[in-house]
């Protein structure tokens, strides 16, 4: 990414963790573990396959993984963070009492997954997330120009149940070398 854009990212990220609701947290870990030891999204492949995909991340450049975050906005999976309360989505932003970030993000997000897309050149790109996290990569000119592209959108309280195991088999066959199996068995769009 160039340095206008790591700028941006930085100095919202900042304002995010200024506001006292986000109760930013002391202890840092890895994005990886922060996001998929607590999201529901994420379930079957912590039960399943957690061990193996975080070894394939620290150990090799086969896999790239990208989270994003109404907090850090995109974070590395491998990128240090901090628990921290925030959201794009206005509704759970509300009902919580904790920043509502997607106005933040919406005016560079989008350029900003295209460029990391750009610089990885990945062979698929797989996006997992509600609505509010997806809007910010249908807006990416790789979503709109490109085939290799898998997005599952989940709706309503059962999302994250019904994402889960997709994303587990989508792993087990990463590592089976068989994603062309997967990728026959989706559209490009999958909605809930």
């Amino acid at each position: 990414m160039d340095q206008a854009s790591v700028s941006s990212l930085l100095s919202t990220r900042a304002r995010i963790f200024r506001d006292p609701c986000a109760c930013i947290g002391k202890r840092t870990t890895y994005a990886f573990d922060l996001y998929v030891r607590t999201g529901l999204a994420y379930k079957h492949l912590l039960e399943s396959n957690y061990s193996q995909l975080k070894n394939a991340l620290l150990s090799s450049d086969c896999i790239e993984w990208f989270i994003l975050s109404g907090g850090y906005g995109i974070v590395h999976a491998l990128e240090e963070a901090r628990k921290y309360q925030a959201t794009f989505n206005q509704t759970i932003a509300y009902k919580n009492g904790i920043p509502c970030t997607a106005k933040l993000w919406r005016p560079f997000l989008p350029l900003m997954c295209d460029r990391i897309i750009t610089r990885f050149h990945p062979d698929f790109v797989y996006v997992f997330g509600s609505r509010d996290y997806t809007e910010f990569l249908k807006q990416t000119s790789f979503w709109n120009t490109r085939d290799n592209v898998r997005m599952f959108e989940s709706t309503g309280s059962s999302g994250p149940s019904w994402l889960s195991p997709i994303l587990n088999d989508l792993v087990e066959s990463i590592f089976g070398e068989t994603t062309e199996d997967f990728n026959k068995h989706y559209k490009k769009f999958t909605k809930q």
